[in-house]
């Protein structure tokens, strides 16, 4: 069986595979140049196409054409095999969304919601631990990782080589005819050699399901072959040198969409009218008058009895939106939802803190707790990445309240102190924020996580509206220590509160955003090289193409884009309309302040595709999910069973905050007259019709079937050499087109 040199240590082997059920029965190679290749008295012919990459001379491009010419197979696949010599366990693998450093961390095999629920298992040096996913070994024996393309969010394997300084990168496009493709990296015994295997259809014989406890065998299995069946594979290789980690994240974020084809989402509801849509929806159905707060579900979800009594974890603090959701409503809402959302602040500062000074996480309106799932978590442990997400949002609405001509209650300033100077309490003493602490002593419970990414960000914020140099000092400290121990070695950890502290989407984009906050407060240079690096790693979780999901699935059949879902973390195995919980704001600051094209390509993809996942009485997205409703759930993989993948959208949750924030935080049109530059973010079209110095013209449409209200932020160059800071869409230009409308407008610095 010969095998063709790609690159250096790099070798390609085409495979015919016949199975027994999910394992492989037996199998035989082509020849280095294709050929014909006689297998179980079938002929089958393969024709390898490789060119280069015009523009890129570190990377090739591969077709192979693999078809069945005579016989009849039951059972098969075709594979491509890249053999790697130069490989050792210190190598760096990434499959964006599924496997940072290889998931090579500590596991625990606990039952979902996983969480570490004794004391005796606390550590404040907690290592990073996983439940039972797809991961290379970190001792001995067999160590595979078998997935599918629907498993991530860039079908791509990224490998930065140890021993060498060099990086690779291995990408595709989804799958065939015969459904997505397998993707499998394993490591020889010795570990000194790899494979990696692109395979069609995807056979793996064992698969991650939650609900069955982690790693199962799977129902996977070849398929029928006739003559003509054929099969095409395209791969994408880069070698690059890559002396850090940071080095395989910054090639995989300039081709990352190298496979994709074209992207476009065409318009079908501007943010005005899903604004109006999910007002109205909060009111009737979120909030609570005899407690005055807004419940996180109309339909319970993220909601649990406690124990035995007859009560609902109605209130979540942070993560999934409360104390959040308040922040939109006070900006964009009319009276009754400005008065509402005043209410439910004056329960978040006035009865939900704790003596420790971080806030209870969960509660009913009457009774709050520390923190919990299906019941209270023991010993009074908090997530602490909760208080991170309030203190940030207290002090965003405290900014909005004075900018309407309000005062901000003392005993609310009050409040937002002490959490500000539990965390700093929490820094001196541990030199870390952790991920669980007790809510009541504020003593740490477990350590070690990225959890609290968003408090160096808000302790700045902090620093900056109370004057107070302590909290900037402690800000900067952290915010560093994450980068040297947490951006450096390319994981960010435990956003989620029941990942235990598996790597996620959620703590990315936190310390992303805290990294710019900085920077606004500060305007030193050095948070900018942390964001833009963060950034990087921050993309490999925004799905890049768009998924092709079963026709008949909820997903398919509303015809649904997924360029911009954001994935949640590698253990829960899908991707989500938007960030959780924010609206992306910050990728908007990093770009004014660097330039950097990657922040507004990734906030455009995430932003004008976040309406498609709004359910509406005249697009109603499944049985279950009633107008103004939104789910988490973007399945591209199979984790919750086939059945799952386009589907499984269950109920209202924290997406549709994700949403009203996008609204209230993000311009519809941004534009820079004087340097011809703009981007559209919201469900519109705009067109350049003229341009000339200091001034440009842009031809607006609403294609859609509903009147639009778009936001504009229009720069001058002296405003754009200042940071944006807060609530900057306050009392900006809106524009009104109906539904249909085309006009122009002109742009200048007349604003």
């Amino acid at each position: 069986m010969k095998t063709l040199e790609i690159q250096s240590g790099v070798r390609l082997k085409p495979l015919i595979r016949c199975y027994e059920s999910n394992r492989v029965r037996s199998e035989a190679g082509f020849g280095s140049d294709g050929g014909d290749l006689i297998h179980e008295g079938s002929c089958w012919s393969c024709v390898v196409d490789e060119t280069p990459i015009p523009g890129e001379p570190d990377g090739v491009e591969l077709i192979v054409e693999i078809q069945l010419v005579e016989g009849r197979v039951e059972s098969a696949g075709v594979a491509l095999v890249f053999e790697l010599d130069d490989w050792s366990a210190e190598d760096y693998v990434l499959m964006p969304a599924a496997v940072y450093a290889g998931n090579r961390f500590a596991m625990s095999p606990l039952a979902y919601p996983p969480l570490w629920r004794e004391r005796a298992d606390f550590s404040p040096t907690m290592p990073t631990t996983i439940t039972d996913l797809p991961r290379l070994s970190q001792n001995g024996g067999v160590s595979r990782i078998e997935l599918t393309t629907g498993d991530m969010a860039t079908p791509c394997v990224g490998v930065r080589h140890a021993r060498n300084g060099r990086g690779r990168l291995f990408l595709t496009t989804q799958g065939s005819i015969w459904g997505n493709h397998g993707i499998t990296l394993e490591e020889s015994s010795d570990r000194q050699r790899a494979r990696i295997l692109i395979s069609a259809p995807a056979v793996r014989e064992n698969f991650y399901r939650p609900g069955d406890g982690g790693l199962r065998p799977s129902t996977d299995k070849g398929v029928t072959w006739k003559p003509g069946d054929g099969v095409t594979i395209r791969v994408r290789l880069y070698e690059f040198p890559a002396l850090t980690t940071l080095d395989l994240f910054e090639r995989f974020a300039t081709v990352r969409k190298a496979m994709a084809p074209p992207h476009e989402v065409k318009p079908q509801l501007p943010w005005s009218a899903a604004w109006a849509i999910q007002e109205r929806k909060y009111n009737a159905e979120n909030w609570d008058e005899s407690l005055g707060y807004y419940r996180m579900a109309p339909d319970f979800h993220t909601t649990f009895a406690v124990c035995d009594e007859p009560l609902c974890f109605l209130w979540q603090c942070g993560w999934v939106g409360g104390g959040m959701v308040t922040h939109p409503l006070l900006g964009e809402g009319g009276e009754v939802s400005r008065q509402r959302a005043w209410r439910n602040l004056e329960m978040l500062f006035e009865r939900t803190q704790a003596g420790s000074g971080f806030f209870y996480g969960l509660g009913d309106g009457v009774r709050f707790y520390s923190d919990g799932f299906d019941k209270p978590h023991p010993w009074n442990m908090h997530m602490i990445r909760k208080s991170a997400d309030v203190l940030l949002f207290a002090i965003k609405q405290f900014d909005l309240i004075s900018r309407q001509g309000k005062t901000v209650p003392v005993l609310w300033e009050t409040s937002a102190r002490r959490v500000a100077d539990a965390f700093v309490t929490m820094w001196k003493t541990y030199g870390q924020f952790g991920q669980f602490v007790d809510v009541e002593t504020g003593g740490m419970c477990v350590g070690g996580s990225t959890s609290a990414a968003a408090a160096p960000g808000a302790l700045a914020l902090a620093a900056q509206y109370f004057k107070e140099k302590r909290y900037q000092e402690v800000a900067q400290a952290a915010a560093k220590a994450y980068y040297e121990r947490d951006v450096k070695a390319g994981v960010t950890t435990g956003g989620p509160g029941e990942i235990l502290s598996a790597p996620d989407s959620e703590s990315a984009y936190s310390l992303f955003e805290s990294f710019v906050l900085l920077h606004e407060v500060t305007a030193e240079a050095e948070w900018l090289v942390m964001a833009r690096d963060m950034l990087r790693q921050l993309a490999s979780w925004v799905v890049s193409y768009d998924y092709v999901f079963p026709p008949d699935s909820i997903l398919g059949r509303a015809g649904v884009r997924t360029t911009g879902a954001v994935w949640a973390n590698v253990q829960n195995k899908h991707a989500a309309p938007a960030i959780c919980t924010a609206s992306g704001d910050a990728l908007l600051k990093y770009w004014r302040a660097s330039g950097d094209a990657l922040a507004v390509d990734l906030l455009g993809d995430i932003v004008r595709g976040l309406p498609q996942y709004l359910s509406r009485a005249d697009r109603r997205l499944g049985e279950r999910m009633k107008p103004g409703w939104m789910c988490e759930r973007v399945n591209l993989s199979d984790w919750e069973g086939p059945e799952g993948v386009g589907g499984n959208l269950f109920g209202s949750c924290w997406a549709e905050v994700s949403l009203m924030l996008t609204r209230a935080e993000v311009p519809g049109l941004y534009v820079q007259p004087d340097a011809g530059v703009y981007f559209v973010f919201d469900q519109i079209e705009a067109e350049l019709v003229g341009k000339g110095e200091g001034w440009l013209e842009l031809r607006l449409g609403n294609p859609t079937a509903f009147d639009a209200e778009v936001r504009v932020l229009c720069e001058t160059p002296d405003m754009i050499r200042r940071p944006l800071g807060l609530n900057a869409l306050h009392g900006c230009r809106v524009i009104a087109l109906r539904a249909g409308q085309q006009a122009v407008y002109r742009f200048d610095q007349q604003l």
